[in-house]
């Protein structure tokens, strides 16, 4: 289902050392295709001349825990005057641990980096990871602004096995099948045992395990320069809370400009989005509070050696449309040259 071929397959170690508990498939190594298409699945956040940057599985989730921490911060607040007050050290006890854990929520989603991504280096041949360490712990629920320390740990891009995994995800009482790819490190190239392993890209839903297998594939295309960076079927990453007024309207259907296609579907539509404005002091607190998230994270940070070895800074969106042109209007000149051997070969 994964492989091309049976040949391919067989060509290649069926598991690695340590396996991994979720792995759908191992894909072939880096010099042998893996799909027909390539594409990122809308999972690259920076996309430079020699480098490509995915986000990590976590940065959709940024403001989510602050929301629940600054509603109960009001109630741990007064619960604790109350207690200091009546003398009632025992319920004062687990008033404090309240506090602690709602200032924690909101440290957690206030103070740090926006996203943690991981690099492709085209020009020096490595892979990036940017780890986020978190504050020391004796700052732990009360240091609400500041820098946090961080890591970035550079394997080679030779040391480098796709592998597709397939996971749950449990929201509420309801489950859904999800997947992913994953980057296993060996210890040398074209080894068997792993010494790390880490996600790249958000996951996709539904059971879909063919679009992991397209992101390894443009990637594997681009870090061995048989493809272009940017494609006319690539997408860079949207994070929905980014902006101020599309943060306050978020989930309301009226004045969501993402739903422009949805209000069309007649009166019913109209009459829904009427409904949903019952729950605008939700929806904008949420959104608002992701939005003052996304303000007060920080970009990573990458060494200036990584940097300039990228060839440049990132791509702006006009000069990925440009890149992604060029390279449609490449494919039929490639296509058009192969035709007339086709012909004579008959």
């Amino acid at each position: 289902m994964i492989l091309e071929s049976d040949e391919q397959a067989g060509a290649f170690p069926d598991d690695l050392n340590p396996p991994n508990g979720q792995a759908v498939g191992l894909l072939p190594a880096a010099d042998v295709q893996s799909s027909h298409e390539a594409r990122t699945g809308g999972g690259v956040v920076r996309v430079y001349p020699d480098g490509l940057a995915f986000v990590d599985q976590l940065g959709a989730m940024r403001g989510y825990l602050s929301a629940g921490g600054l509603m109960a911060l009001p109630l741990a607040i007064a619960m604790l005057i109350m207690g200091i007050s009546n003398g009632w050290w025992l319920p004062l006890i687990m008033v404090v641990i309240l506090l602690w854990l709602a200032l924690l929520f909101i440290q957690v989603d206030w103070v740090g980096f926006g996203y943690e991504p991981v690099l492709l280096n085209r020009a020096l041949g490595k892979v990036h990871v940017f780890k986020a360490m978190g504050l020391p712990w004796w700052q732990w629920g009360w240091k609400l602004w500041g820098r946090t320390r961080y890591e970035i740990d550079t394997y080679d891009w030779s040391c480098v096995r796709a592998e597709v995994v397939e996971f749950t995800i449990f929201t509420g009482q309801i489950s859904r099948r999800e997947s992913g790819l994953v980057f296993a490190i060996t210890d040398v190239p074209g080894g068997r045992d792993v010494v790390q392993r880490f996600g790249v890209g958000p996951s996709f839903g539904y059971g879909d395990l063919q679009s992991p297998v397209q992101r390894w594939e443009h990637i594997r295309r681009f870090m061995r320069h048989e493809g272009a960076a940017w494609t006319p079927m690539d997408s860079l990453y949207e994070d929905w809370g980014v902006a101020f007024w599309p943060s306050f309207w978020v989930l309301q259907p009226l004045f969501d400009d993402r739903a422009v296609a949805w209000r069309r579907k007649g009166i019913l539509a109209w009459m829904a989005g009427v409904g949903m404005l019952f729950f605008l002091p939700f929806t904008a607190y949420m959104g608002l509070v992701r939005y003052l998230s996304y303000r007060l994270k920080r970009e990573p940070a990458c060494s200036r050696d990584i940097l300039a070895s990228l060839a440049g800074p990132a791509l702006t969106h006009e000069q990925l449309s440009a890149l992604a042109l060029a390279d449609a209007k490449a494919k039929p000149g490639k296509a058009s040259k192969r035709r007339p051997r086709r012909q004579r070969s008959h």
